[in-house]
C-alpha cells in the first residue's frame, strides 16, 4: 500500500493522518518494491533453544529443547528436519557439536558436561543449513557457565576501572545542525555488560551544562541535544567506582534529515525534521517512508513544502506485531535513515490460568492449564524444575525475545528476556530506548537491492545418499537394495537423468551403517561396491560475527570453587564389580543344544540352529524355510497351500532383525550362510505387526568356506543424528545445603503436550526444597509460552 503526504503552508508543526491512498509508483519505487519483495519472498527460519539451566557443574547434562519456527508466521517450521547445535569456548573453538532431528518444529537432546570442559564461559549455538543463505541473525546463540568443582582457581570479576565503553548514538544515525536530536547512550564495562545507574552530564566547549541523563540497569539512557557546528561536546560520567570524561565523538552534519519516533497510548508519531539550510534544497522533493518487517510493507510518500517538520501518525493496531522498521528513502529511493519500534499488540503469548499439584509419598504431579490454548492443535512444551533459590537459571533469552526481537536487530542486546517477562509500561519504554541505540536493522539494504538472495544451501530433511551406477554389459542397471536402523530393506533404482542411485530422507543415529546389495539376474544378491557420497557429510560452519556475545565472566557468579569438591557434593552412581572368568568346553552336539537354548531365551517361537547336516541336505535357505514352515504349521491365509512362494506374502520375514519389505531377496541366500532361524506361529512378541506369524533369520558372523556368503556391503555415515538420550538427574549427598539450593537440578521435562482440556501434566520425584518451574513452548497457531513460576509444595 502507498500513501502520499504533503505539508500545507499554515502550520509549523502539522500532524497528518494517513488516509490518502495513491497506488501509482515511480520507476524508482517499482524497482524498490520489486527488489524488496524478491528479497523477502524466500522463506526464513528462526531457532530457539530452551536450556534447562545457564550454569552447569561438570558431570551434569545440558538439557535443551529446540524450537524451529517459520520467521513469517512464528509457527513450527515444516521445511527442515536437520538442526546443528554446537558449543564453543571463549576462543570460538568448537568443544561439542551434534546433528539433531527436528520433528514438526521441535527437537530435544542433551550435551554431557564431560572432560572436554573446564571452568569458564561457553557459547551454545543452533542453526539450520537453510539459515546460512542469509545475513540476518536467524540462528540462536547464548552464553552458559561451566564450573569444574576440581578447579580451585577463582577468577576475578572486578571491573577494570580504566576501561569502559561509552557510545552515543543519534536516533537517525547522525547529528543535524541546529535541530533537536535524540541521542541514545550505552555505557558498558570491559566484559560487555551495561553499567547501571551511571549519571551523565553533557558539556559544551564553554564548559556550560547542556543536559543530563542516567542509565538504567543495562547501562542504557538517552538525552536531547541541539548541536551547533563550531561547538564541541563532552560527557562527564559518574559511576559507583569512578568518574570519567569522554568526547561525544559524533560529527555534526550541516545538512540532512532526522527521523524520530514517539509512542503515546495507541498512536505512533513518526517525525521527519530538517533545518533551514537543507529545506531550501529539498523543497517539494519526494521522500518515502517505508514501514516494513520482512513480511509486509507500506510506502508513504512525503514532501517538504512549506515546513521543516513532517509528522505522521500510525495506529498500533494497524502495524505488524513485533518489530517494525521505519526506513526513510530519498528521491532516488536510497535509504538515508532508519528507526525500529516494537508493537506488543497482536503477539499471542499464552499464560497459564492455573497450576495445581498433587503429592504422594515419593512424587509430585503438576497440572498446568492454559485456558486459551487450542488443544486440537499440535503443541509442545519443555519444563525445567530447579530449587527456588537457584542462581543457575540466569538465562539471557526466552522464546519470545528470540522469536520477535533478536532476529531483527544488528547489535548485541543484554538480557533481551527482561523486556518480555511481566511486560509493563516501564519495560515497553525501556525497550524503545534500547531500539534507539540499535540503529539499522539486521536487514542489509545492499542485499535487499540485489533482489532474491542466492540460495547456496538447501533445506535439509535427513541424510541423502548418492551412489554411482556402473551399467551392465547390456547397458542396463541393477536395482540397489539398502537397509539401515533395522527398518527393512528398500529398493532404489537408477535415476536415468544422471545415472546415480539416490536415497533420500535417511535418519541414521550414532554408529549406524547403511548396507547395500545389488540385485543381479545372474548371481542374485551381490555386495554393492561403489563410490558413495553423503549429504550432509559434515556439520556446516556458522559464519557469525557475534564475538561480543561471549562475555568473559558471568557477573552474578559468586561461587567460591575451593569451598566445594565433587566428592562432597555429587554422589557417584557408578558402582562397578569385577566378575570371575568362566570357561565352558563342550561337544558339537552339546554346543548346538546350548546355543539353541541360549537363543531361545526371551523368545516365544521355536529357534533352530543350522548345522552341517542341514547344510548338506538342503542347499538353499528358501528350501529349508519352506520345509520348516510346514513342520511348524505356520499357515498362510490359503490353508491349503503353505509353500514359501505364497507364504512369504502373508508372513513377516526378518534378516538379522531387519524387516524385509520384499522377501524374495531370500531366494539367493545359501543355507550355509545361516546361523539360526526363529519360527513363531502366532507372531507373539512382535505386536500387531505379525498377526500371521514371523520368521527371523540370523546369518553367520564368519564367511562360509564353501560359498561366498557376503551379499551386502556396509558403508559408514560420516555424519549421523544424535540419538535421543535420557536426561541424567544428578544424585546429591545433601539436599539442604546452599550449593544444592543455588546450583542443583531437580528435573527436566521435554516433549510435553496438553490434553483435551489444555492441561500439561508431568510428574517429578518429591523434592526436598521449594521449587521454581521454567516452562516454554509453542502451539501450531503461532502461540508462544514463556513463564517462570515459584511453586510452594507445603
Amino acid at each position: 500500500m502507498k500513501s502520499t503526504v504533503r505539508l500545507g503552508f499554515n502550520s509549523f508543526f502539522s500532524v497528518i493522518f494517513l488516509c490518502i491512498l495513491n497506488f501509482s509508483f515511480s520507476q524508482e519505487e517499482e524497482k524498490l518494491v520489486k527488489s524488496y519483495t524478491d528479497y523477502h519472498k524466500t522463506a526464513r527460519e528462526i531457532v530457539y533453544l530452551h536450556l534447562n539451566k545457564s550454569t552447569y557443574i561438570k558431570g551434569e547434562d545440558i538439557g535443551f529443547t529446540a524450537y524451529v519456527l517459520d520467521k513469517r508466521n512464528k509457527k513450527p517450521s515444516i521445511y527442515t528436519s536437520n538442526l546443528y547445535v554446537i558449543i564453543e569456548d571463549s576462543n570460538n573453538t568448537i568443544v561439542k557439536q551434534k546433528l539433531v532431528r527436528v520433528n514438526e518444529g521441535v527437537a530435544s537432546n542433551i550435551f554431557e558436561v564431560d572432560s572436554s570442559f573446564s571452568s569458564g564461559t561457553y557459547s551454545i549455538k543452533a542453526y539450520t543449513n537453510w539459515m546460512l543463505n542469509f545475513n540476518e541473525k536467524n540462528y540462536y546463540t547464548e552464553t552458559i557457565q561451566i564450573i569444574d568443582l576440581e578447579d580451585n582457581v577463582k577468577k576475578s570479576t572486578a571491573l577494570d576501572e580504566e576501561d569502559i565503553d561509552a557510545q552515543f548514538l543519534p536516533e537517525s544515525g547522525h547529528l543535524l545542525n541546529n535541530v533537536t536530536n535524540v541521542v541514545g547512550v550505552t555505557i558498558k564495562d570491559q566484559n560487555g555488560y551495561g553499567i547501571p545507574n551511571a549519571k551523565g552530564e553533557v558539556i559544551d566547549s564553554n564548559k556550560d551544562l547542556i543536559t543530563t541523563f542516567e542509565t538504567n540497569q543495562f547501562g542504557i539512557g538517552n538525552f536531547q541535544l541541539m548541536p551547533k557546528i563550531g561547538n564541541t561536546y563532552s560527557v562527564k560520567i559518574k559511576t559507583e567506582s569512578k568518574d570519567y570524561e569522554v568526547s561525544l565523538n559524533q560529527k555534526i552534519e550541516q545538512k540532512g534529515i532526522i527521523l524520530s519516533l514517539n509512542k503515546l497510548k495507541d498512536k505512533i508519531y513518526i517525525s521527519l525534521e530538517t533545518n533551514n539550510e537543507t529545506f531550501n534544497t529539498i523543497k517539494n522533493q519526494r521522500y518515502t517512508l517505508m514501514i516494513h518487517n520482512g513480511v509486509s510493507y507500506n510506502l508513504i510518500d512525503v514532501y517538504f513544502t512549506d515546513n521543516t517538520v513532517i509528522t505522521s501518525v500510525l495506529d498500533k493496531n494497524t502495524t505488524s506485531p513485533g518489530i517494525n522498521i521505519v526506513t526513510l528513502l530519498n528521491a532516488e529511493d536510497k535509504p538515508i535513515a532508519e528507526r525500529l519500534f516494537f508493537n506488543h499488540h497482536g503477539i499471542n503469548v499464552l499464560k497459564s490460568s492455573t497450576i495445581n499439584t498433587s503429592k504422594t509419598k515419593d512424587s509430585v504431579t503438576f497440572n498446568i492449564n492454559f485456558k486459551y490454548l487450542d488443544p486440537s492443535l499440535k503443541n509442545s512444551f519443555s519444563v525445567s524444575v530447579l530449587p527456588q533459590e537457584t542462581k543457575a537459571y540466569n538465562r539471557e533469552n526466552n522464546i519470545i525475545s528470540s522469536t520477535y526481537l533478536e532476529p531483527y536487530v544488528k547489535g548485541v542486546i543484554e538480557q533481551p528476556k527482561y523486556y518480555f517477562t511481566d511486560t509493563n509500561q516501564k519495560k515497553e519504554y525501556e525497550l524503545d530506548n534500547l531500539l534507539i541505540t540499535q540503529g539499522w536493522s539486521s536487514y542489509n539494504w545492499d542485499d535487499i537491492f540485489k533482489g532474491a538472495p542466492k540460495l547456496s544451501y538447501e533445506f535439509e530433511q535427513g541424510i541423502t545418499v548418492k551412489a554411482n551406477a556402473a551399467p551392465n554389459s547390456n547397458g542396463t542397471n541393477d536395482q540397489l537394495m539398502y537397509s539401515l536402523n533395522n527398518e527393512g530393506f528398500m529398493i532404489s533404482e537408477v535415476n536415468p537423468k544422471d545415472s546415480y542411485y539416490w536415497i533420500y530422507g535417511l535418519y541414521p543415529e550414532d554408529n549406524t551403517t547403511i548396507k547395500m546389495s545389488k540385485i543381479t539376474e545372474a548371481d542374485g544378491l551381490k555386495p554393492a561396491s561403489m563410490y558413495v557420497q553423503f549429504f550432509p557429510s559434515t556439520i556446516p560452519q556458522l559464519n557469525s560475527d557475534d564475538s561480543d556475545l561471549n562475555f568473559i565472566e558471568e557477573k552474578t557468579l559468586k561461587l567460591k570453587r575451593n569451598n566445594y569438591t565433587k566428592n562432597n557434593f555429587l554422589k557417584s552412581s557408578k558402582n562397578l564389580q569385577e566378575l570371575d572368568t568362566v570357561t565352558v568346553v563342550s561337544s558339537p552336539i552339546l554346543e548346538k543344544r546350548l546355543k539353541q537354548h541360549e537363543l531361545s531365551t526371551d523368545r516365544f517361537g521355536r529357534v533352530t540352529v543350522v548345522d552341517e547336516q542341514d547344510e548338506n541336505n538342503l542347499i538353499m535357505l528358501t528350501d529349508y524355510i519352506d520345509q520348516r514352515i510346514k513342520s511348524e504349521r505356520i499357515r498362510t491365509q490359503n490353508s491349503n497351500d503353505s509353500s514359501f512362494a505364497i507364504g512369504r506374502f502373508q508372513i513377516n520375514y526378518f534378516l538379522d532383525d531387519v524387516l524385509l519389505t520384499d522377501p524374495t531377496i531370500l531366494e539367493g541366500i545359501f543355507l550355509a550362510d545361516i546361523e539360526s532361524i526363529e519360527f513363531n506361529r502366532f507372531g507373539i512378541g512382535d505386536g500387531y505387526r505379525s498377526p500371521n506369524g514371523f520368521v527371523k533369520i540370523y546369518t553367520k558372523k564368519l564367511p562360509s568356506t564353501r560359498y561366498d556368503k557376503k551379499t551386502t556391503k556396509a558403508y559408514e555415515f560420516p555424519l549421523t543424528f544424535s540419538a535421543d538420550k535420557k536426561f541424567y538427574i544428578p544424585k546429591y549427598k545433601l539436599y539442604q545445603n546452599d550449593f544444592f539450593k543455588n546450583y542443583g537440578v531437580i528435573d527436566w521435562k521435554t516433549n510435553l503436550t496438553t490434553n483435551k482440556n489444555g492441561t500439561v501434566t508431568f510428574k517429578i520425584a518429591k523434592p526436598k526444597v521449594p521449587v521454581s518451574i521454567y516452562i516454554e513452548g509453542i502451539a501450531n497457531d503461532g502461540s508462544l509460552v514463556a513463564e517462570d513460576k515459584k511453586i510452594s509444595l507445603d
